[in-house]
């Protein structure tokens, strides 16, 4: 066992109550990631443990994620323990899928939006192709609930395929604010009669918004509407909560966007995956979890003394993201130089700082 995985299985046994050779295990395969960028089993082998030969590895892994009931709940608090805000969270909802042969991977995910981007708290692979339905999104919020506050969220937000009425209604009567684009043909009620909800917006200009004060039955379910018009079609969000400031509300939701091209191409690749069982993909998913905000943790410190260049188009030059995953795999793929800084990023862990909140 290396000397940096036993200071990571250190720290990790201060979360984790498991079996000492698990925690080791997920310390190895974590730092395994981060060198590597990779979630392909027989290339991480190749880094999991250097005493051992490289089939060993390999085994070994395949026994973890084929044998290891691996207890969510645990992961789930070490994200939020991480996180740097602790409440007024902004909850998005979405799907990322693709195949692998004739397998559909289809991950629904639910993550707290910092700083742009979405930390991963729930997540299920849905046994189908396509569309999540209402039974399903309620599933993930309650899991969300059982290790958040509802009074700690201060909102939903969603795109389109986020739709329905059973599920705009276990929202509102569960008290949780949501901000959720809706499509352009939903129905809404006008001089008593139902119209498809682009024709009350009909009289705006490209690039003009606005916010009704009053609310529209939209879904069987009395809504606020606002809406955006754009060159091609209307972005029109429904909430139930009345106030000006859903338009920018709703570009949050882009965050768990970021999450996606993090956990793919702009990180660690999870497309490279040959992993077909659902509980296998879930447990790949969780120790990516801690990976992520390992990174944004280490990004945004190393920001306070080095800040990112902004670019002319006025974006960052990276993201603290990748700003940290780049720091991380340079001092672990360095680590008799680095021992030092990979202690400072150890210690992160155990102490993370507190930046500002959104």
């Amino acid at each position: 066992m290396s000397p940096e995985t036993i200071e990571l299985q250190t720290i990790m046994q201060g979360y984790f109550h498991w079996h000492k050779a698990r925690i080791t295990f997920t310390a190895a395969f974590i730092l395994s990631l981060i060198k590597l960028r990779s979630v392909n089993f027989m290339k991480l082998a190749n880094a999991l443990n250097g005493t051992v030969k490289q089939k060993s590895n390999y085994r070994r892994i395949q026994r973890f994620f084929a044998h290891f009931a691996l207890p969510y709940a645990c992961v789930r608090q070490l994200i939020l323990h991480l996180l740097p805000i602790k409440s007024d969270f902004i909850v998005s909802i979405d799907r990322t899928n693709w195949k692998l042969g004739k397998f559909n991977i289809n991950i629904l995910t639910a993550g707290i939006i910092y700083e742009g981007v979405a930390f991963p708290i729930c997540w299920h692979l849905l046994k189908k192709r396509g569309n999540s339905n209402s039974d399903e999104r309620i599933h993930l919020m309650q899991e969300m609930l059982n290790c958040i506050c509802k009074s700690h969220i201060r909102v939903v937000v969603a795109d389109r395929e986020f739709i329905g009425r059973e599920w705009f209604r276990w929202l509102d009567t569960q008290n949780i604010p949501f901000v959720i684009r809706i499509k352009e043909n939903a129905l809404v009620s006008s001089g008593g009669r139902e119209i498809p909800i682009r024709k009350r917006f009909e009289n705006l200009n490209i690039h003009q918004q606005v916010n009704l004060c009053k609310r529209h039955r939209v879904y069987d379910l009395p809504v606020y509407l606002s809406a955006l018009r754009l060159k091609d079609q209307y972005l029109i969000l429904a909430s139930n909560q009345k106030g000006q400031a859903a338009l920018d509300t709703y570009k949050k939701r882009w965050g768990i966007e970021v999450l996606f091209a993090n956990l793919k191409s702009r990180g660690f690749n999870l497309e490279e995956t040959h992993l077909i069982h659902q509980d296998r993909i879930e447990k790949l998913i969780a120790l990516l979890a801690i990976a992520c905000i390992w990174a944004h943790i280490i990004g945004e410190w190393i920001a306070k003394t080095n800040p990112l260049t902004i670019k002319n188009h006025g974006r960052m030059e990276k993201s603290l993201f990748r700003y940290g995953l780049d720091y991380l795999q340079y001092v672990l793929l360095n680590i008799n130089q680095q021992t030092q800084q990979f202690l400072i990023c150890i210690r992160l862990l155990s102490n993370p700082p507190l930046f500002k909140t959104i």
